[in-house]
């Protein structure tokens, strides 16, 4: 795979295409001497945008989310996905040292608009455009390490670019020190940062309210006034439900009224993979990853939710056959175009109207008012054809919105990272069962919740685990 990197060539920055896995994320080259007067800023923020094109976010993204959960089996024929699918993961496991570099670089590519930037005098843009730059990078910036954050759980703070041998080898932060560098980059970026934007593939203020809520609800020790907080700032941008469910996953359905930010393909000079890597449909019938597991199917079956479930799943009769399933089997049904053209919700407003019915459970607000958890979980699921949830008290209210979570969910990324937030992930996965009632044996504990740093990290970085 190639990836987009940046580079200073006879003093001007532009863009060039560099492979990810030559060397360490931080062994880098000082960038240039190249003086403010020679920043073009726009090119590099083109640059880290393209990032969220590369194959962690075009593919593992979702991966990590839902096979490492009770949504999907790893399919396909690859060891390493097999070991985060059955939490058997180690640290000589190649995804983890392919994931953990993807994000690094992108971090990268953000710290260079961030210091680039800041101190560039570029005439060809306002000061209002400069500071909007600078929000969307430290937006973007956030975005990446709360990827990292949730899934090492500690990683290492590289908040600039990097050229002198003690600041190239950092050590891990806390969890803590993590999401604190997180909300700090948010708060940074909301001062910043346009309200709305026809172009959701770019980040707005709406997506750093998201984003913030999300934050406040995953960190170690959730804030959930924060996160209701937050919820309601979403809301007041005038986000809201498409009226047909199906319809967000069509080809080129994007900048729709549900979509916060979200990543467009074209199918020509951008493809969405997943309905290659996924599907028949694309690429041809090759034996697929990330297969439907006979729990999500179980889950849309006992919800009667045939709205939803049609849209996620589509039964196949392939040449090859899968380990859980006989023919017709389900593939994922929400990447289904043959030219990769089917956007990718990285924030829409129903995972936030649910954050906010979370938010309102533990705040004990459990009603069917606007004040209240019920009201939310029933305003997705009228949108789903279904009737008002039955759940009453807390610890009901609690299972829903979990369960809605996953319906409305599957296939985006997000249950794992559900899972591990409302400390039911070890529960949940050791009940798993596969389609004859045996259960999976997955023997997961709360120390294989989050992966270990690829020993390739280790051996280049001495300082990392002190």
């Amino acid at each position: 795979m190639k990836r987009m990197n940046l580079y200073i060539a006879t003093g001007a920055l532009a863009v060039s295409m560099l492979s990810s896995c030559t060397k360490d994320f931080l062994v880098k080259e000082p960038i240039s001497d190249a003086t403010p007067e020679k920043v073009s800023a726009e090119p590099l923020l083109k640059g880290a945008y393209q990032n969220m094109y590369d194959e962690y976010y075009t593919y593992d993204y979702v991966v990590n989310g839902d096979v490492q959960s009770d949504n999907a089996y790893a399919g396909g024929d690859n060891a390493n996905i097999f070991a985060i699918d059955k939490f058997t993961m180690n640290a000589s496991n190649a995804n983890l040292k392919r994931d953990w570099r993807y994000l690094y670089a992108d971090i990268k590519n953000c710290n260079i608009v961030l210091d680039a930037v800041a101190n560039s005098v570029d005439k060809t843009i306002t000061e209002e455009r400069r500071q909007q730059i600078l929000g969307e990078a430290s937006f973007l910036r956030a975005w990446h390490y709360f990827n990292l954050i949730r899934t090492w759980k500690e990683v290492p703070i590289v908040d600039q670019v990097k050229s002198s041998l003690p600041d190239i080898f950092p050590s891990k932060s806390s969890t803590e020190a993590v999401y604190a560098f997180i909300i700090k980059d948010l708060e940074y970026s909301l001062e910043r940062i346009s309200d709305q934007r026809t172009n959701k593939a770019v980040a707005s203020k709406g997506a750093v309210y998201a984003l913030l809520a999300k934050v406040y609800a995953q960190k170690p020790n959730p804030d959930y006034a924060k996160v209701l907080e937050y919820c309601k700032e979403v809301e007041k941008l005038g986000y809201d439900l498409t009226p047909n469910f199906s319809t967000l996953f069509a080809p080129l359905a994007a900048n729709n009224i549900e979509s916060i930010w979200e990543t467009t393909y074209d199918g020509k000079q951008n493809q969405n993979w997943m309905a290659g890597m996924n599907t028949p449909f694309m690429w041809g019938d090759w034996k697929k990853f990330n297969i439907p597991s006979h729990e999500i199917v179980k889950a849309f079956t006992a919800e009667n939710d045939s709205v939803r479930g049609k849209a996620s799943l589509v039964y196949v009769t392939p040449n090859w056959n899968d380990d859980y399933w006989t023919k017709p089997l389900p593939v994922i049904g929400k990447y289904t175009d043959a030219d990769g053209r089917n956007t990718a919700y990285r924030l829409r407003y129903a995972d936030i109207l649910l954050l906010r019915a979370e938010a309102l459970v533990e705040l004990n607000q459990l009603d069917n008012s606007v004040n209240g958890a019920q009201y939310y979980i029933n305003k997705v699921r009228t949108r789903a054809i279904l009737n008002p949830t039955p759940a009453r008290t807390q610890a009901e209210l609690r299972l829903a919105v979990e369960k809605e979570r996953q319906l409305e969910l599957a296939f985006e990324g997000h249950r794992m990272f559900d899972l591990i937030r409302t400390k039911r992930a070890v529960t949940v996965m050791n009940a798993a069962k596969d389609g004859n009632g045996n259960n999976l044996n997955y023997g997961v504990t709360e120390d294989k919740l989050y992966w270990p740093i690829s020993q390739d990290e280790i051996d280049t970085n001495p300082n990392i685990n002190k």
